[in-house]
């Protein structure tokens, strides 16, 4: 197994981009799979081509969670490669926010749920789940210091249209 970051904050030097946000390819004998999108389709595709890596090989895609640095990459990595079975929890689509001095804003996901599932295999759990051969997911991260691992700032939508 392989794991090549492809987007953090702090660029390796050279000709990649960093930005606030993270994707990492993890490589097996078998598979390739995409965890996270970075903040940017812009910075995660222009790092995957310096990296060479070709984003149609990619065949599947885990989420760690909805936040934009996150996921903000996703809709430039489907028109590279849609169609692919994508993995998360089931809250990926819970409205995020962030609170700083009397203002909200959004963080979360840039897709709605029916734009998603049109452009991939959606397979949503809170369960640990084998994504890949050798590869798993840990299922719902429940003991935290924080309400779903967040500082007081950030806000999560509860209740209906979550």
């Amino acid at each position: 197994m392989k794991v090549t970051c492809v987007v953090d904050n702090t660029a390796g030097g050279g000709s990649l981009w960093s930005e606030h946000g993270l994707a990492f390819l993890i490589k097996t004998e078998g598979s390739h799979v995409l965890f996270d999108t970075g903040q940017s389709g812009t910075v995660l595709l222009h790092n995957m081509a310096e990296l060479r890596i070709d984003p149609r090989e990619i065949q599947t895609l885990a989420l760690s969670h909805g936040h934009k640095d996150h996921t903000g990459g996703l809709e430039a990595l489907l028109e590279q490669s849609p169609g692919l079975p994508l993995h998360a929890h089931p809250a990926l689509f819970q409205g995020c926010f962030a609170r700083r001095d009397e203002k909200v804003k959004s963080i979360g996901l840039p897709l709605t749920r029916e734009a998603l599932a049109a452009r991939v295999e959606l397979r949503l759990s809170a369960e640990p789940a084998e994504i890949a051969p050798g590869v798993w997911t840990t299922g719902e991260i429940t003991s935290r210091p924080e309400p779903e691992g967040r500082s007081d700032r950030h806000l999560v939508r509860e209740g209906e249209g979550s």
